[in-house]
């Protein structure tokens, strides 16, 4: 199939999670003999068109993310251009532009939703659609009813308005090839680790954006109750974000500098080598903090699929689908949110039992390369998007 895949709001390459997300799609795709343009934003002396890993990407100048919709008349232009068989559009908001062309041209299309498209009462978006008199919610019913299919990890993104066999959930993946330990060159890995002044006999690892609903709080209080009693654990903290000051001076208020290590937003191609040092991966998630995800844990965290992808036991909450991921005493072990007593426990057990991580880990490389990796994701959205097509 020729694909036009629409992501507005992102730009490529990137490390976060979204554009993380579209590279692996467009790749794995385009390994099944697809063929695809990416349409995404420029950033400051991108070029408009490159080649990327087999796929082709156009990059558009958009004056802001809250008018993506207007790029329809340029879509439309890059639609009879390039003649796609499906438009698979990522939603957003202010975006809709790919499913309004596709609608108007009569081609088939897949919206590709990572989030609730309608946030519950209380939440920002929510007070912002207030203002505007719904307008936001009709954007999105109207994105959602436009598209042929839709694709999510957790149908519970999609408010009931919205037929429930027009929904297919699929789970994020991890890029199994690349996150493999037994891939990596031991030198580099021996280079990073006395880089990072890691000495201790275990490593504990948390990745991902520092965000209040990621954990880095609980992650830090635990991390730091840990540390006074046991001189062979060290701590390793991978990414960025909104709290990095905030956790920076957590860690000199308790004179953790040599114990709790920061490494800052790492390019996706290293992160596997900084998983490598670790022996234990923790995604201590705090729904709490994040009034969207009252809908459900909608999030397939790529975190816990690259654990597990690096053979690294997991520790994380036990909700629905991480439960289904990481499976108790099989992939990990899992603790009821906000109970970090457990946390601590299910941490310290790993510390004090090697066989069991061990055995966790192996497990949990053997089940992301069955079940959640970007070739099993392309797999079933090759199915879906082959229903778009002959639903026409």
């Amino acid at each position: 199939m020729k694909i036009l895949y629409v992501a507005l709001k992102e730009s490529l390459p990137g490390s976060h999670g979204g554009a993380v997300h579209i590279l692996e799609v467009a790749r794995q795709l385009t390994q099944r003999g697809h063929r695809l343009t990416v349409v995404v934003n420029r950033a400051p002396g991108q070029p408009d068109r490159e080649r990327m890993q087999d796929f082709n990407l156009i990059r558009l100048r958009t004056p802001s993310k809250y008018l993506l919709f207007q790029q329809a008349p340029v879509l439309r232009q890059l639609v009879q251009e390039l003649g796609p068989d499906v438009v698979m559009e990522r939603y957003y908001n202010f975006a809709g532009a790919g499913l309004a062309t596709a609608q108007a041209l009569g081609i088939p299309s897949l919206l590709e939703v990572n989030a609730p498209i309608v946030d519950p009462p209380g939440t920002t978006k929510a007070r912002l659609d207030i203002l505007l008199l719904g307008w936001m919610k009709r954007r999105a019913l109207a994105q959602a009813r436009a598209a042929t299919r839709i694709v999510t990890p957790l149908a519970a993104t999609i408010p009931d308005a919205i037929p429930r066999g027009k929904i297919c959930e699929i789970p994020w993946g991890a890029n199994v090839e690349l996150f493999d330990p037994a891939a990596l060159d031991p030198a580099q890995r021996a280079e990073l680790r006395t880089r990072l002044n890691l000495h201790s006999r275990h490593v504990v690892a948390f990745l991902g954006s520092f965000r209040p609903w990621h954990g880095v709080r609980e992650f830090l209080t635990v991390a730091r109750e840990i540390a006074r009693v046991r001189e062979d654990v060290q701590f390793l903290m991978i990414g960025s974000g909104e709290l990095l000051d905030e956790t920076r001076a957590f860690i000199a208020q308790n004179e953790l500098g040599s114990r709790i290590l920061l490494t800052g937003a790492v390019p996706y191609v290293q992160v596997p080598y900084y998983l490598a040092l670790a022996d234990i991966g923790v995604a201590p998630f705090n729904t709490s903090v994040h009034p969207p995800l009252r809908v459900g844990f909608y999030w397939s965290p790529l975190k816990i699929h690259e654990y597990m992808a690096m053979a690294l036991p997991v520790v994380t909450i036990d909700v629905y689908p991480l439960n289904q991921m990481v499976r108790p005493e099989q992939e990990g072990l899992l603790y009821h949110e906000g109970d970090l007593a457990c946390l601590r426990a299910h941490i310290e057990r790993l510390l004090n039992d090697d066989e069991l991580a061990r055995r966790l880990g192996k497990s949990g490389r053997v089940r992301v390369v069955e079940h959640f990796s970007w070739q099993k994701h392309a797999e079933q959205l090759e199915k879906v998007l082959q229903d778009c097509v002959a639903r026409l």
